[in-house]
Formats: C-alpha cells, structure tokens, sequence
C-alpha cells in the first residue's frame, strides 16, 4: 500500500512561475518511479511562450526520502527567487 501512495504521488508533477522582464518563466519538477525501482527526478525550466524547454536536468534517486529532500530543498530556493505557484 505505500508503494502505491508513493507511486501515485510520483506521477504528478510541480511547476512555477515568476515574470522577469515582461516575459513569463515557468520552472517544473517531474517525479517518476523508474522500472528498476529507483526514482528519477525531472527538471524542466523556460518561457511560457516558448514550445519547448529552455533546458532540462535529469537525476536519478535510490530513495523516496532523498527525492522528497531535494525537491523541498529546490522549491524553497526557487520560492525565495520569486517563483510562485499559480492555481
């Protein structure tokens, strides 16, 4: 049973947004549970205009709680540069 809570949450995803310059930016966090077991993190940043990412980083994880650490660690980062999440 708490694979399946950790896998459901795995399947969504985090994105926020700040404007810089009149132009709208948007940074997102993916968060997948790979086959082998492991738990791949995704991190995709651009301009809301633009039709694909700006870039893209891909890391992978041996544990949901290191996963879980490292995304509360870059979502505080990215609150505190302005970033916001719009509902």
């Amino acid at each position: 049973m708490l694979q399946m809570r950790s896998k459901n949450f795995l399947t969504s995803n985090t994105t926020l947004y700040r404007e810089v310059n009149g132009r709208v930016r948007y940074y997102r966090l993916k968060a997948f549970l790979t086959l082998f077991g492991e738990y791949l993190l995704i991190r995709e940043w651009g301009g809301v205009d633009n039709k694909r990412a700006t870039g893209q980083k891909l890391k992978y994880f041996s544990s949901l709680k290191d996963l879980h650490r490292v995304m509360e660690n870059i979502l505080s980062t990215k609150i505190n540069k302005g970033y916001s999440r719009v509902q």
